[in-house]
């Protein structure tokens, strides 16, 4: 096949797999992080961060076809050191090694929790941005311009990646989601304990002041379903949860802080047609009967947990990805790993909504084997052709699984979000024809500012 024809191939793997269809085999993704990429093209991590360009990262994507054997691939997740660094971020620090690390953070003392359940979003952009970005704590000019300067770093970083990231889509024939549908899914307790709170002052609120918390999380939903919601919906797109308090969690905390959010907006994000691919941090083994309340077709990777417990609870209703320890392409000889690959396939390929893939991406160049790691991708993709493909994986029907929430939130609102229809009160249009010229601008371009106005990008 050509690039086209192959892009083409993978495009309808991924949309079968989706779609409740089996494939002609399952997809299969790599485990290989941009940082380990970075390494593995010969670049001193550290300050390749420092000068993206569309060049470099092309070099960077190159190198890496050495090893990348997978139907997707992306240079991607890699924070911008610029953009905190205006910021004065304590959020984000860097380490001697170029990784980022996400120290203990508060952005407000339990006496303001009544401010911040008014209205999250612009507690947020008053109290916990500048005090988690000192250099937002100043005066207003001066904000302006540090704001300004972060934002278009932000968005220089990312433009570099999406083309470098596209450029290597085209030549090489990998899938990639449609343009507008991919999204970050904040979910409450995981933002009120990584930004607000804390990991261990929000241990803490939970026993001293439960209905406070509940409250907070409840106000926080809005704003998650407005900052969650793409430009455009697809089968092939998603919102993406990167889950971290759940597991820390014991049973009955779970049950009362961190799943009745969490369970509402994967419902929300479902009823405008969206689905939620999500990263179940650590073992969720103990709350495998919760995950089968999620809407039919939610895309799970798991890092850890007994595989043949997930397919045999989740495996009709659910994508399942993951398990596969990347420790092992480091500690293992090449048939062990080959071994580990085939475990898994018996036991998560058969029947279908099933993805390859690792339960972690190897960070480190020290991190994995790669003898082990190509030999372990090709003998997956060598097995992974269905005898059944075109069957559905079930009869039941996505759209029954669906409980609608949306109706019982109101709308998201605030004093810094304001919508054309007010701003052209005050600066209407200089001639009719310009009205919906004027509004596309003046959309397009809040919407890329205004998320980041809390201050954690």
């Amino acid at each position: 096949m050509n690039a086209q024809q192959l892009k083409e191939y993978r495009t309808q793997l991924y949309k079968d797999v989706y779609s409740g269809i089996i494939p002609d085999r399952f997809p299969v993704h790599d485990g290989l992080s941009a940082e380990y990429l970075i390494e593995y093209a010969g670049k001193d991590f550290l300050t390749t961060q420092y000068q993206y360009t569309t060049e470099i990262l092309e070099e960077i994507g190159e190198k890496a076809m050495e090893l990348v054997r997978g139907d997707s691939f992306s240079l991607a997740w890699v924070r911008n050191p610029i953009s905190l660094m205006f910021q004065k971020s304590k959020a984000f620090v860097m380490s001697k090694t170029g990784f980022f690390q996400h120290p203990e953070v508060s952005g407000f003392e339990p006496e303001e929790y009544d401010e911040f359940i008014r209205n999250p979003f612009d507690f947020m952009v008053e109290k916990i941005a500048p005090r988690l970005n000192p250099a937002l704590d100043t005066d207003p000019i001066s904000r302006s311009v540090i704001f300004a300067s972060a934002v278009l770093a932000q968005m220089e970083h990312q433009r570099v990646f999406d083309v470098a990231n596209n450029m290597l889509a085209e030549k090489y024939g990998f899938f990639i989601a449609p343009p507008g549908t991919v999204g970050l899914q904040l979910i409450p307790f995981d933002f009120l304990a990584d930004f607000s709170r804390g990991f261990t002052k929000i241990v803490l609120d939970i026993k001293r002041y439960p209905e406070k918390v509940l409250e907070a999380l409840e106000a926080l939903v809005p704003y998650a379903i407005w900052l969650g919601r793409t430009p455009k919906t697809s089968i092939l797109g998603a919102n993406m949860i990167m889950t971290h308090m759940a597991t820390f969690l014991n049973r009955k905390d779970f049950e009362k802080f961190y799943w009745p959010t969490f369970y509402k907006l994967c419902h929300i994000c479902a009823e405008r047609g969206q689905s939620m691919s999500i990263f179940c941090e650590d073992d969720w083994t103990r709350y495998i009967e919760y995950l089968q309340e999620l809407p039919q077709g939610t895309r799970l990777l798991m890092e850890y947990g007994d595989p043949q417990k997930f397919k045999d609870k989740l495996g009709k209703k659910m994508v399942l990805s993951g398990f596969y320890p990347v420790s092992l392409l480091k500690t293992g000889t090449k048939q062990q790993c080959i071994d580990k690959a085939k475990e898994l396939i018996d036991i998560l390929a058969p029947g279908g909504n099933y993805i390859f893939g690792f339960d972690k991406q190897a960070l480190r160049l020290s991190d994995i084997n790669p003898e082990n790691y190509v030999a372990v991708m090709e003998y997956v993709l060598d097995n992974s052709k269905y005898t059944n493909a075109g069957q559905p994986v079930t009869t039941a029907k996505r759209e029954d699984s669906i409980v609608k929430f949306s109706h019982t939130y109101p709308e998201f609102k605030s004093k810094y979000i304001v919508s054309f229809d007010e701003f052209i009160e005050d600066y209407p249009p200089a001639d009719d024809r310009a009205e919906p010229l004027m509004r596309a601008a003046y959309d397009k371009y809040t919407s890329m500012v205004v998320p980041s106005l809390g201050g954690v990008f």
